[in-house]
């Protein structure tokens, strides 16, 4: 059996969670050729539209709808009216691609340890949980001094990856 490691990743839009996670992947392909999934919660838009053929499909009853591009780029839209997260995560983890590590972005009712990302310091106490191991994202960006706020490590995942790796035993 394959142990999947799950990441939360939360904060505010605009905190950098979408640059902290591409970062992470980056380093953990590059040092680990570790096989990563995103699942991401798009709350303020479709992500497919109403007269796409790929909407069309699930519309008329597919179970899901795979599309291909060019490119050979693909997207696969799951019919959702009952799909909760944990069906999702399910398929994922039995799909026919090995995963080592998912990310989740923007989930707040998960409760994996989790990424923090916030671009002020003021953002931290209404949206920390139990689940919180590290502060991150766009505070990095800064001349933030504090490497550590409430007893969580502030990493910025660019120069620090290594402290995320052994915080989250990713190794």
């Amino acid at each position: 059996m394959i142990i999947i490691q799950i990441i939360d990743v939360i904060g505010y839009s605009g905190s950098g969670k979408t640059s902290f996670i591409v970062s992470a992947i980056k380093s953990l392909k590059k040092n680990f050729s570790y096989n990563i999934v995103v699942i991401k919660n798009v709350k303020h838009h479709p992500i497919d539209k109403k007269g796409k053929d790929s909407y069309k499909f699930i519309e008329a009853g597919a179970s899901y709808s795979v599309i291909q591009n060019i490119n050979n780029e693909t997207a696969i839209f799951v019919e959702n009216k009952d799909l909760k997260f944990k069906s999702l995560l399910n398929w994922v983890k039995n799909g026919p691609y090995k995963v080592d590590i998912i990310f989740t972005e923007g989930f707040r009712d998960l409760y994996n340890p989790t990424v923090l990302c916030i671009s002020e310091l003021n953002e931290i106490e209404e949206q920390l949980t139990e689940s919180v191991k590290i502060i991150s994202g766009n505070i990095c960006l800064g001349d933030l001094k504090r490497k550590e706020i409430l007893n969580l490590p502030i990493i910025d995942i660019e120069n620090e990856f290594l402290k995320f790796v052994n915080i989250f035993t990713l190794n």
